[in-house]
């Protein structure tokens, strides 16, 4: 597998089961060398998956922010975090998991979705949608060729 995608968070609570949401359409794309994971939350087992891969993305919901409703693709940089098992793994911690226990370093970026409804039982909003159709673009460009600066062209820092 060259290319991993994960994308999690609740499908029960509307917006935020976007990153799932991604995930499931991904993986029906059945393509060779693309691995595509829709889980509730980040877990430790997942780096087990990470080794495996040339680059990870991790999709997910986010809040707006300063009026900002656009999805965004940014860089994730590996990071120490906690040791003991809980419910505050993040993809920085996971990265840096992949890299002590399997000597595995990919490429991670997360895609973030703008979210605006987190009620139980609601579908996505029309927000959370545009920011899906924009994330699964950008993975088709990326996947269609890794080497182009046309799915690079979305990416930003933490900063921007």
């Amino acid at each position: 597998m060259k290319t991993l995608a994960i994308g999690y968070g609740n499908s029960l609570r509307g917006d935020d089961g976007v990153g799932p949401w991604v995930a499931d359409r991904v993986a029906a794309w059945n393509l060779p060398d693309v691995r595509s994971l829709s889980v509730h939350q980040l877990t430790p087992e997942l780096a087990a998956e990470m080794a495996e891969a040339e680059v990870v993305f991790f999709i997910d919901a986010c809040t707006i922010a300063g009026g900002r409703t656009q999805a965004r693709l940014e860089p994730v940089a590996s990071q120490k975090g906690r040791s003991q098992l809980d419910h505050l793994w993040s993809p920085s911690v996971l990265l840096h998991l992949a890299n002590t226990l399997y000597d595995a370093d990919p490429a991670a970026y997360q895609i973030l979705i703008p979210a605006i409804r987190f009620d139980y039982g609601a579908p996505l909003s029309a927000i959370a949608l545009e920011g899906a159709a924009w994330s699964l673009e950008t993975l088709k460009d990326y996947i269609a060729n890794p080497r182009s600066t046309r799915w690079k062209e979305a990416l930003c820092t933490k900063s921007g």
